[in-house]
């Protein structure tokens, strides 16, 4: 597991006054707080003093710099950073994939918050070139969900500010574990979009809330992340619920699957609808709704009984 730590670095501060006054020679060394942390990527990110003006680049990251305490020490954010609510009052630097550079060199933050699989690579690497410390988060389990809020924290100073519910967490996924994850296997196809068809694979979180539940992720060996995948494949797969996102509140339509009525979740429509901001986010809210999943896969698995 990661860990950070606090050091401190000395300055040699001198203080000079020009022109009519005398040069007063009193120089002192200074302890400056500073703060070190390893991102997702094994990267060392270092601040000479906790981050006052923050950018993140992802939905995620906005979330969880407010789980850090951090939320009002973020001055940029990309589109879809909607939660908390206070998050929409903050200036849009553009969106994850295509954000504006020149708008974050005008925000002059000290820490930018990025998402390495999900942001423009070419200009994360110009912002590092402008020397602008970034934090990559990309976190794949409960753990480093909990150590990128944890860290987030410490770069912005605001450890004692960090959401309450932080340091229960772990302990309600285990609560759900242990009553559902030994119980009998559901066979889930988890659909993220409808045309052209698509799923998860493995490497998502959602393969380890699946696990969980006590539930199988069809698919997960598939090697790109969001693979796309046929109906015909669904049909052989034959899985016993079929899992998919609302947005907006609004459920997909799931006529599509109407004439494929040999599959065992939609013979007997079982269909599941999630919040995809909930859980397409890596962020707490996203592991306080482990258990209410588990909880609707569970009534599947009691309805096939």
């Amino acid at each position: 597991m990661k860990k950070f730590v606090s050091v401190e670095y000395l300055a040699a501060t001198f203080r000079v006054l020009a022109i009519y006054l005398i040069i007063i020679g009193s120089s002192a060394n200074a302890a400056v707080p500073g703060v070190r942390v390893i991102d997702d990527f094994d990267r060392v990110v270092t601040l000479p003093a906790p981050a006052q003006r923050i950018i993140s680049l992802a939905p995620h990251n906005t979330e969880n710099l407010f789980s850090a305490g951090a939320g009002n020490r973020v001055v940029g954010v990309v589109e879809y950073s909607d939660y908390p609510p206070e998050a929409k009052h903050i200036p849009s630097v553009g969106s994850h994939v295509q954000f504006n550079l020149e708008a974050i060199i005008a925000l002059e933050p000290d820490l930018v918050v990025a998402w390495r699989s999900g942001n423009n690579r070419d200009a994360l690497k110009q912002i590092e070139q402008l020397g602008i410390p970034v934090y990559y988060s990309e976190p794949r389990s409960f753990e480093s969900i909990v150590e990128n809020i944890q860290e987030l924290a410490a770069l912005s100073g605001t450890t004692e500010l960090q959401d309450p519910d932080l340091s229960r967490i772990q302990q309600n996924i285990e609560s759900a574990r242990a009553e559902f994850a030994h119980q009998k296997h559901l066979d889930v196809f988890y659909q993220v979009w409808t045309d052209p068809l698509m799923t998860l694979n493995g490497d998502h979180l959602i393969s380890r809330v699946l696990e969980v539940c006590g539930a199988r992720h069809l698919f997960a060996e598939l090697s790109i992340i969001a693979p796309r995948i046929s109906f015909e494949a669904v049909v052989d797969a034959n899985p016993d619920v079929i899992v998919t996102g609302m947005v907006n509140n609004q459920k997909p339509d799931m006529a599509v699957w109407e004439k494929w009525y040999t599959v065992k979740a939609v013979k007997n429509q079982h269909f599941i609808y999630v919040d995809s901001d909930v859980m397409h986010r890596h962020t707490l809210r996203m592991l306080k709704g482990v258990q209410s999943f588990c909880h609707q896969l569970d009534k599947v698995r009691r309805a096939l009984r």
